[in-house]
């Protein structure tokens, strides 16, 4: 009897200390004392007495016995006299499991609930965001580009531009040579943003300086992710292109004060002159000219105006290349006389091609050539890579030697132009114009 008032009483804390309704002779609910085993009280039906099936049935639910219901009373006297105690203080042995059964189900129910939690939870943080963000307009889009145009980010710019072709280079679109530019794009101004369905265009007005110029960028909308959320993209932007004349020798250019590297091929293979080569810009002013090229040059330094347009654009040609210094031009000066002079004196013509050598027009036949005096040179600037120069006061006679063994002698000023050039190594090279045939610029 003790252990099953201990029992009794257990499954009491663990209720909710109400009486169910039905309860002994159909009762009100009332509360009762947490401990207490109903019908264990006072003014119930004792032991011996036959119970009601409502009471048996009440009796069965408040154990946890939620298959049972209510039992026939036969067997319920049946299940007390052969434990020889009165069933109504007895738990019977379904009773226990049912417990069991009781304390697991709270358990499985608070698993489910907290995967089912964290199921939700993922969901929200996945669609969440797309949800709150939105659709940017064509404008934010525009505004973005154009933004990352006056800011010199030229990694944002690059991925909306149209990618460079037949042989333009991209060595002045970074972030370096921008940023030192002396003139960008300092403002913008949306005009216009017009939606045709899924194209839109956004008219927007640059301005550099005082100059000012008006562009229309074009976008299309696509759907991405899994909510299919709409975004425009910006269709991709032409830039202006710039053109320049590079000297051969130059291994690289400058762009304000930037080198950047040319590959061979960028450099073509002609031995002497200028390459034109085309670089994809921003708007801006450009300070361009060629790397240093040793103590016979100086590099020049040509200012290049980009107006703020976007689109196909192309400026007039720039030519950058080397001054000659004083040692430059006694280079020059040295080749011209030692090389170039004493090559043509060992010609047997009277007049010999690119030579400042030239008989009389009477004289045809075959003789020698010597220098009496050379030339004194004046070397000037030059242009496309060459460099001019102008012989003068220099004599020289070209002997002729007849059948008979007679000789004749005829002297003749040395008097005239000359062109120098540096070859892809830098080195010097020069040619007269006398009696000149070749056509070298």
């Amino acid at each position: 009897m003790g252990r099953s008032s201990r029992r009794g009483s257990g499954r009491d804390q663990r209720a909710t200390g109400r009486v169910i309704d039905r309860g002994w002779g159909g009762a009100e609910d009332e509360e009762a004392p947490h401990g207490t085993f109903h019908g264990s009280t006072a003014g119930t039906p004792s032991p011996g007495e036959d119970l009601p099936a409502g009471a048996r049935s009440a009796r069965g639910r408040t154990t946890g016995d939620r298959s049972a219901g209510a039992a026939p009373i036969g067997e319920s006297t049946a299940r007390g006299s052969s434990a020889g105690i009165p069933s109504a203080e007895t738990p019977s042995a379904p009773a226990a499991v049912d417990d069991r059964v009781s304390d697991t189900a709270p358990l499985r129910r608070r698993g489910w609930w907290l995967l089912g939690g964290v199921a939700a939870l993922l969901a929200l943080v996945l669609v969440l965001p797309q949800v709150l963000v939105g659709e940017r307009s064509p404008e934010t889009e525009a505004r973005s580009f154009l933004q990352a145009i006056l800011d010199g980010d030229t990694d944002a710019v690059r991925e909306h531009m149209v990618e460079p072709e037949g042989g333009v280079l991209d060595l002045a679109l970074t972030d370096q040579v921008v940023l030192a530019a002396e003139e960008r794009v300092d403002r913008f101004t949306i005009e216009e943003t017009r939606v045709d369905g899924d194209t839109a265009q956004v008219t927007a007005t640059l301005s550099l300086g005082r100059r000012t110029q008006e562009t229309t960028l074009h976008l299309t909308r696509h759907r991405e992710g899994a909510l299919r959320r709409p975004v425009w993209e910006l269709e991709p932007v032409e830039l202006p292109v710039m053109r320049v004349a590079v000297p051969v020798s130059a291994a690289a250019v400058l762009i304000n004060g930037v080198e950047a590297p040319l590959s061979d091929e960028a450099r073509a293979n002609q031995a002497f002159g200028l390459v034109e080569v085309h670089l994809v810009v921003l708007p801006g002013v450009y300070r361009i000219s060629a790397p240093e090229g040793g103590e016979a040059v100086t590099p020049t330094t040509v200012r290049s105006t980009i107006p703020p347009v976007l689109g196909p654009w192309l400026n007039s040609l720039i030519e950058i290349g080397y001054d000659l210094t004083d040692t430059g031009k006694e280079q020059f000066s040295t080749y011209l006389i030692d090389t170039a002079l004493a090559e043509c004196a060992r010609s047997t013509q009277p007049r010999p091609e690119n030579c400042p050598l030239s008989a009389p027009e009477e004289v045809t036949g075959e003789g020698t050539w010597r220098i009496l005096t050379p030339p004194q040179l004046h070397v000037a600037g030059g242009a496309a890579g060459y460099y001019d120069a102008y012989g003068y006061g220099g004599l020289a006679e070209f002997t002729v030697t007849a059948e008979d063994g007679s000789t004749t002698v005829h002297r003749v000023p040395i008097e005239e132009t000359a062109i120098g050039m540096m070859d892809r190594d830098g080195r010097f090279y020069g040619t007269w114009f006398g009696n000149q045939e070749a056509v070298y610029y």
